[in-house]
C-alpha cells in the first residue's frame, strides 16, 4: 500500500518538505544561481576596466587639446619669428617695401644695391646699400618708418650731402648701410660622385694644359 503524505504526521511532513525545499535550492544554486553570479561578477569587472578606459581616453583627449593649443602657439611664435628672420633674402619684397615706404615721404631711391651675405652663427648679415634724394625731415621720417618693419632692418654708415640745387622737394642726398638679417638653413647632404656615383671615388683629372706647336 502507498504511502501518503498526508498520513503522516506532521512532524514528519515538516521535516519531509524542509529536505525537499533544501534538495531544490541546492540543485537551483549549484546549476543556476552560481552560474548567474559569476556572470554578474564578469560583468561587474567588464564594467569597471570599461570605465578606466573611459576615464584614461578622457585624460588623453584633455592633454590633445593642451597639446594643439601648445601647437597653435608654437606656429604663432614662428611665423613672428619668420617675419623677423626669415630663410631667404626676399629681395623683390624688401625692394617693394623700401620703394614703398620712400614714396609715401617724397624720397628718390636711387640706388638699391644688394652686397653678399655675412655669416656669423645661425643666421646671416645682409647688407644693402642705399642712396635716397629728398629733405632731412623726411629722411628722419623714412629710417622711423623702416625702424617699424617687422623684418630687422640696422641702418649705419649714414652720409648726408647738401643738393648744390635745392628744391622743395630735395634739399639733401643720403647714402646708408641698411643691414637686415636671414636664417641659414642646413645644407643638404652632398650628392654621389659623377665618377660612377660611389661615394669615395676619385674626382676626374682636368685634362693637361695643351703644348706648344714646333716649328
Amino acid at each position: 500500500m502507498a504511502l501518503s503524505i498526508k498520513s503522516m504526521p506532521l512532524s514528519q511532513q515538516l521535516i519531509l518538505y524542509l529536505f525537499l525545499g533544501g534538495a531544490m535550492y541546492g540543485v537551483f544554486h549549484y546549476f543556476f544561481y552560481s552560474a548567474w553570479q559569476q556572470e554578474i561578477e564578469n560583468k561587474t569587472t567588464q564594467r569597471k576596466a570599461l570605465q578606466d578606459e573611459v576615464e584614461k581616453g578622457k585624460g588623453v583627449a584633455a592633454r590633445l587639446q593642451e597639446f594643439k593649443r601648445e601647437y597653435e602657439l608654437r606656429e604663432a611664435k614662428l611665423q613672428t619669428l619668420s617675419r623677423i628672420l626669415p630663410n631667404n633674402k626676399e629681395v623683390d619684397d624688401l625692394l617693394r617695401k623700401v620703394q614703398g615706404l620712400a614714396s609715401q615721404l617724397t624720397l628718390t631711391v636711387l640706388r638699391f644695391k644688394p652686397e653678399a651675405t655675412k655669416p656669423i652663427d645661425f643666421y646671416a648679415e645682409w647688407p644693402i646699400s642705399l642712396e635716397l634724394d629728398g629733405t632731412y625731415h623726411n629722411l628722419a621720417y623714412f629710417f622711423d618708418r623702416i625702424s617699424r618693419l617687422s623684418r630687422i632692418v640696422n641702418v649705419s654708415n649714414l652720409k648726408i650731402t647738401a643738393n648744390p640745387k635745392p628744391t622743395i622737394t630735395s634739399t639733401i642726398k643720403a647714402t646708408c648701410t641698411a643691414t637686415t638679417y636671414v636664417f641659414i638653413e642646413s645644407e643638404p647632404a652632398a650628392a654621389p660622385s659623377a665618377a660612377g656615383g660611389r661615394p669615395g671615388a676619385a674626382p676626374a683629372r682636368p685634362p693637361a694644359p695643351a703644348q706648344p706647336a714646333r716649328r
